[in-house]
């Protein structure tokens, strides 16, 4: 009774301790908002990495459009930029900023509020001919009513809950990650959000089966995860039941799946057996599943289907946010943030045994699967 009692009370204090977190920093950013509507108030971004530097103008007209629609007065652009000579400090995301100075040098600018942004950016080219991009701000805000320095840091980008973005050019895909991330600062800040903007995905597709290009290099893009089984919603009735077939986890650790084999059975039908399999996808520090990717639902076979519709391999593809299947019959490809499947291949011949892996050059990337000393490639394309 006391260890429940303890493990009570102490989720009882973690979610009193989260929750006054949460009330203290709403009321920060309240005050804050009640303190600039109507008036003037600074926006100043500063890069934290090289390739932020070409995007701080985006981020910059993204925040005073934001502001502008709430009804803030933004100061002046190159008044703004001569504050950062005034508050040399600023550049340093953890410099401090004492009450004198931002008052001393408010009065000046006739300013009630500073926003200093700082942006970082990463960018990479995707599976197919696009690019994915991600991009992260930290924000200090001082108000003039109490002239203290407050800070604020927005999810990661790139994480499940939070994609990457994608573009066909390097310059969209960033683009797009950087309003995003303006526009998670600015509803932290209390701001209303007039048109939002969504984080952009392109849709791949399998083609093939291709030759598997001289010299390609294969890898395996998860670990094993024979631990998450536990974590699977799995089919367990009388007359109904789900064997793991596979499970990995994704390179990072914090998602995994396990793919299942799903038997029904009843002996009063023809066939007295029907066969499915699904993938189950796991949060790994959560300890639960998120959801469920079906392969085959179970029903009788189609008269295309040779081979086994048990998952014979799952496989993360290149990061968490895409995931592969091979069954007897069928290859998949599905992205994971957004729960849908964006590809499938029927095998051009049944196979017993599978183990998928991801090859990349200049050309392309490969979804592989190895049988034995066999190799089926297909191409992982973007959707036209």
């Amino acid at each position: 009774m006391r260890i429940s009692f303890n493990w009570a009370l102490t989720v009882f204090l973690a979610i009193l301790f989260l929750s006054q977190v949460s009330i203290c920093r709403a009321a920060a950013s309240a005050s804050f908002l009640e303190q600039v509507q109507g008036q003037q108030t600074a926006v100043v971004v500063y890069p934290l990495n090289p390739k932020a530097e070409r995007f701080t103008r985006n981020a910059l007209s993204r925040i005073e459009g934001i502001l502008l629609d709430n009804g803030v007065d933004v100061l002046d652009r190159e008044k703004a930029e001569a504050l950062k000579d005034v508050f040399k400090t600023l550049d340093d995301p953890g410099a401090f900023v004492t009450a004198e100075t931002f008052v001393e040098n408010s009065e000046k600018l006739a300013i009630k509020g500073l926003v200093a942004l700082y942006l970082s950016v990463d960018d990479q080219k995707g599976l197919a001919e696009y690019y994915t991009a991600t991009a992260h701000v930290d924000v200090r805000y001082i108000g003039e009513e109490d002239a203290k320095v407050h800070a604020l840091a927005t999810p990661p980008m790139g994480a499940p809950g939070s994609p990457p973005s994608d573009g066909l050019t390097r310059n969209s895909a960033v683009i797009n990650a950087v309003q995003r991330s303006v526009d998670n600062v600015c509803q932290e800040l209390g701001f209303e959000l007039i048109d939002p903007a969504t984080p952009r995905s392109v849709a791949l597709v399998l083609e093939g089966p291709v030759s598997v290009p001289d010299g390609l290099e294969i890898s395996r893009t998860s670990s094993q995860g024979s631990s998450l089984k536990k974590y699977a919603r799995l089919e367990d009735e009388a007359w109904r039941g789900e064997d793991v077939t596979c499970a990995v986890i994704a390179p990072g650790g914090s998602t995994g799946a396990v793919g299942g084999y799903i038997v029904d059975t009843d002996f009063r039908r023809k066939p007295q057996r029907l066969y499915g399999s699904r993938v189950h996808l796991i949060d790994v520090e959560a300890g639960q599943e998120i959801l469920a990717l079906d392969c085959h639902t179970v029903e009788k076979k189609a008269g295309h289907e040779k081979g086994t519709r048990k998952i014979l391999d799952c496989m993360f593809v290149l990061n968490w946010r895409y995931l592969s299947a091979v069954t007897g019959n069928e290859v998949f490809l599905w992205d994971t943030e957004r729960g849908r499947r964006m590809a499938s291949a029927i095998l051009t011949k049944p196979l017993k045994k599978a183990k998928l892996g991801l090859g990349r050059t200049p050309e392309g990337s490969y979804l592989v699967i190895s049988s034995g000393s066999k190799q089926l490639a297909y191409k992982i394309t973007r959707k036209k």
